[in-house]
C-alpha cells in the first residue's frame, strides 16, 4: 500500500509513548520540544546524559542527536562516545556513532520491516514534532503478519 503527501505531529505524550512501547528498557526521556530541536534525557552507565536532537530538513530523513552531558561532574567524552558505541552496537543499519552524536537515518531504520519512506519535511516547534512525508509504502497486511510469525 503506497500513501502520498502525510503530514503527522507528534507531542511530547506521543513520543515517550513511542519509546516505551518499541525500547521498553530504554532509559530515554523526551523532556521538551522547541524551535532548536527535540530535549530529553537518556541514562548512560550511572549518568543521566541531556540530548538535543535536531532534525535535519532533507529528503533522506536523517536526525542529528547531539549529546551533552548533564552533571556539575563533566563526563568524560571517550566514555560518552564508547557507551553510544554500545548502546548501538545491536542498533539497526542507519544509526551511526560519530563522535559524541548520532546520526539516525529514519529510512534504513524502518526498510527491515518493508517499509519506504520519503521524507519531505522534519521540524520541531512549540511542543511538537512535525512529520511532512513525500510518501509511504507499507507492507501488505499479508506481509505484515508473515514477518510476526517470523
Amino acid at each position: 500500500m503506497k500513501i502520498h503527501h502525510v503530514s503527522i505531529d507528534l507531542s511530547i505524550d506521543d513520543l515517550n509513548s513511542m519509546i516505551r512501547e518499541f525500547a521498553p528498557d530504554a532509559k530515554i526521556r523526551i523532556l521538551s520540544i522547541d524551535a532548536d530541536g527535540i530535549r530529553g534525557q537518556v541514562k548512560l552507565l550511572w549518568w543521566s546524559v541531556d540530548f538535543l536532537a535536531i532534525p535535519l530538513n532533507g529528503s533522506d530523513g536523517t536526525v542529528s542527536v547531539d549529546i551533552s552531558a548533564s552533571k556539575l561532574v563533566p563526563i568524560p567524552s571517550s566514555i560518552v562516545e564508547r557507551q553510544l558505541k554500545e548502546a548501538v552496537r545491536s542498533a539497526p543499519s542507519g544509526v551511526d556513532v560519530i563522535q559524541q552524536a548520532l546520526k539516525v537515518h529514519l529510512p534504513s531504520i524502518l526498510s527491515p520491516f518493508g517499509i519506504a519512506l520519503t521524507i519531505k519535511d522534519l521540524s520541531t516547534d512549540r511542543g511538537l514534532l512535525h512529520i511532512s512525508i513525500n510518501s509511504i509504502d507499507l507492507p501488505s497486511f499479508r506481509q505484515l503478519t508473515s514477518m510476526m510469525k517470523q
